[in-house]
């Protein structure tokens, strides 16, 4: 054994290492997989209730915020300006952690983007046509 640690250089680092080389090949530590599965769910649950604090954390801030806007608007006689993407609707859905609910008008695929673009063109031309042959 020992001149095979003397020739392996990694010979003494593997019994060091938990889970390489060496001892047993129990990865589990003596858990079960029920276990494992509810130890698995309640650390989602702990990162979606962080989730959801950091958002009620942020919403509380722009509250804040747009009480000290709305003032000014008061104070100077400006109207509000409605943003048709403004972020106040947000619901509580947790299951759509990190997606957008809005939809891409434009589509990212250049090629769909240089058809909408012709065709667009063509519809254009042809009401210009369409126009010259009426007028005459």
């Amino acid at each position: 054994m020992m001149m095979l640690k003397m020739m392996n250089p990694f010979g003494s680092v593997t019994d060091s290492i938990p889970g390489v080389g060496g001892g047993g090949g129990d990865d589990d530590e003596g858990e079960s997989k029920e276990e494992q599965m509810e130890q698995e769910r309640l650390r989602q649950e702990a990162i979606k209730q962080a989730e959801r604090e950091r958002r009620d954390k942020y919403k509380k801030q722009e509250d804040e915020r747009e009480v000290m806007r709305q003032s000014i608007r008061d104070k100077y006689g400006i109207e509000k300006r409605e943003d048709e993407d403004d972020e106040d609707d947000d619901d509580d859905d947790d299951d759509d952690f990190g997606s957008s609910s809005k939809k891409n008008e434009e589509p990212d695929d250049p090629v769909l983007q240089a058809k909408a673009m012709a065709e667009q063109q063509l519809n254009n031309i042809k009401g210009q046509v369409g126009e010259k042959c009426s007028i005459q």
